[in-house]
């Protein structure tokens, strides 16, 4: 019947407040009424205990004049007209006639009858006996009759004011039992109200707030056990749900960390493994034990059963294994090498093609421009390698090829270096000491052949003198070979070394070197050295002669990318006759300017003294296999 209260604590709690409002409402009402129903009743009761008060006045004046003999009609009349009064007042008669007690209406009947029909005619007869000479004896008797009328007058009067009180009362009692009656059942719908707010209100509420304080100590598992169809149960069951979807979300989440936290230390450890392949691979000279650990290393972070790096010779005829560890491939004990190598991709090579057990996948070893070989990886014989493994693999080789690449082509440098070297040393030693020391053969051919002939002696002295200028000069030009051949940059750059040269030439002579170097563009270690041997070749002509004493030498970057040498002095300048034909050092100049793709101009200056002007434009020299080995050859 109340089932629907059962689907809302608010509809409840109000239903539970109003049922204690009616019940108050009732009792004020019923108050009210029962007031309004007790009107007058005091009054009643009053004037009918006003009426036994009269009664007994009027039978004691009565008695008075009787033994006093004296008139008193008026006073007598006054009496009675006043109990009249009281007997028909309002306040009386409206009580009897508003009751519903029929005893009380008979007996204010009665009295009203017995006043009418009995006692007012025998006092009346009383009176008159009593105004008119009579005898005693019938005055007495009269008396006597009247006494015992009134008093049973007064009897009757005593059972209506009974009778009027017990209304009263009883309304009184209704009233009473009227409030009872609602303070119970108030105080039952209270009661039940609390019990109610205990167990539907404060035990759901406090089994909630335990469970949000576990659930906000992480405990999601949680749940609540008021789960009805009021607010509090809908709340329960909209947590429930709630603490359930988090803990699926908080296991999600901590598979997603756990697997995050893999996937990074997988990274961590493959960066670790990149850095320390690059560290080995371009630290140190790269050498099979430096591979053996480098594949330890990575079949250890990779977690296969073996790996093996097989290079490919330079002259890619032959192919062999230049380091591995744990388990061989099949392929490499029957040195089936097609197999692996492939078309240079990456590929899984089955049992089938290898005729051993497992899988082995072929990664190749290479650069952007060579495949130097392949980097064979023994599976594990349960899991293939995952996405990220092969990719680390790859990267790896990619290192590896770099690094084999690196050092192939560091050493083809290194020998086309060696043959530019023994090439400039070979044209140096020809174009200087091999011209002279040719002369000076030429000249003791002369000798001879004067001795012989029995020349004079101002010839034969010619001669010799010319002898001991071919060797000042072959031996000066081998000092200066020597100085060539020695120097080096160390690292330690253009401008440093033309500090030291300018410092070598000012202590060797007392001509006053001034160097002015505005160079900012970048040069090869080739260019530096030729541009070098240029100042010094310029700095050693202008000391042995020009004959000057000051000298500047200004290095300086021009608009169009290129860059510009000027030796000036201020000595006698070139002469206008033909060098000897035993100085080359303005040949070689001229060499390395053209090996510099440069400019050289030597002429002389209006103000006097000589200027030497090169001109070239950077990046311009690079080593030629093949010219430097005609080179070496010739």
């Amino acid at each position: 019947m109340f089932s629907f209260l059962n689907g809302s604590l608010l509809l409840r709690a109000g239903s539970a407040m109003g049922v204690i409002t009616v019940l108050a409402v009732a009792a004020m009402a019923g108050t009210v009424y029962v007031a309004r129903a007790t009107h007058g009743e005091a009054g009643a009761v009053n004037m009918a205990g006003s009426l036994r008060m009269q009664s007994y006045r009027l039978v004691a004046t009565l008695e008075a004049n009787h033994k006093s003999g004296a008139h008193l009609t008026d006073e007598i009349s006054s009496l009675v007209q006043g109990f009249e009064q009281r007997l028909n007042s309002p306040k009386l008669t409206e009580v009897v006639s508003g009751t519903h007690r029929a005893s009380l209406q008979q007996s204010y009947i009665q009295i009203k009858k017995d006043w009418a029909q009995t006692v007012r005619p025998l006092i009346k007869e009383y009176v008159h006996q009593i105004n008119q000479p009579a005898s005693k004896i019938s005055l007495q008797q009269t008396s006597h009759v009247y006494r015992s009328t009134v008093d049973s007058f007064v009897v009757d009067i005593d059972r209506m004011v009974r009778l009027l009180e017990e209304d009263a009362e009883s309304s009184i009692h209704l009233l009473g039992l009227m409030h009872s009656i609602s303070l119970m059942l108030i105080l039952l719908v209270a009661a039940i109200t609390l019990y109610l707010l205990h167990t539907d209100v404060l035990s759901p509420l406090h089994d909630l707030l335990k469970s949000a304080e576990r659930a906000g100590q992480g405990d999601f598992n949680v749940r609540v056990g008021h789960t009805g169809s009021d607010e509090l149960g809908r709340l329960g069951q909209a947590f429930n749900t709630m603490t359930e979807e988090i803990s699926k979300m908080y296991g999600h989440l901590e598979r997603r960390v756990m697997e995050k936290t893999e996937e990074l230390t997988r990274r961590n450890r493959s960066l670790e493994l990149l850095y320390d392949a690059s560290q080995r691979l371009t630290k140190a000279a790269v050498s099979e034990t430096t591979y053996l650990e480098l594949l330890e290393e990575i079949g250890g972070v990779i977690e296969c059963e073996g790996i093996t790096l097989c290079l490919i010779d330079e002259e890619k005829n032959k192919v062999h294994a230049l380091a591995g560890s744990g388990t061989t491939p099949p392929m490499c004990k029957n040195q089936a090498c097609d197999i692996c190598l492939g078309d240079g991709k990456t590929r899984q090579i089955n049992s089938t093609e290898h005729g051993g057990p497992g899988k082995v996948l072929s990664i190749p070893v290479r650069d952007q421009e060579n495949h130097y070989g392949v980097l064979l990886v023994v599976q594990p014989k349960e899991d293939s390698l995952q996405p990220w493994q092969i990719r680390l693999l790859e990267t790896l080789s990619k290192h590896i090829g770099i690094s084999i690449g690196v050092t192939r082509r560091v050493t083809q440098h290194r020998r086309l270096a060696l043959l530019d070297e023994r090439s400039a040393i070979a044209r140096d030693l020809h174009d200087s000491l091999a011209q002279s020391l040719s002369y000076l053969k030429i000249q003791v051919t002369r000798l001879t052949i004067l001795r012989e002939s029995g020349a004079d002696e101002q010839q034969i002295d010619e001669v010799q003198n010319e002898l001991k200028d071919g060797l000042d000069a072959a031996y000066r030009q081998l000092r200066e070979l020597l100085t060539t051949f020695r120097l080096q940059m160390n690292g330690r750059g253009l401008a440093s070394a033309l500090s030291e040269t300018i410092s070598e030439f000012k202590a060797r002579s007392e001509v006053e070197i001034q160097l002015d170097n505005q160079l900012t563009l970048p040069l090869s270690v080739n260019e530096e050295i030729h541009l070098l041997q240029i100042v010094r070749e310029s700095l050693a002509n202008l000391v042995h002669h020009a004959q000057a004493t000051q000298a500047t030498v200004t290095i300086q970057p021009l608009k169009n990318s290129q860059v510009q040498v000027r030796i000036e002095d201020n000595g006698m300048g070139i002469q206008e006759k033909t060098a000897r034909t035993h100085h080359y050092g303005l040949a070689i100049m001229h060499e390395r300017a053209n090996s510099l793709n440069g400019e050289l101009q030597i002429e002389n200056r209006l103000e006097g003294g000589t200027c030497v002007l090169l001109k070239f434009k950077p990046g311009g020299t690079k080593p030629n296999l093949k010219t430097i080995q005609e080179q070496a050859a010739s």
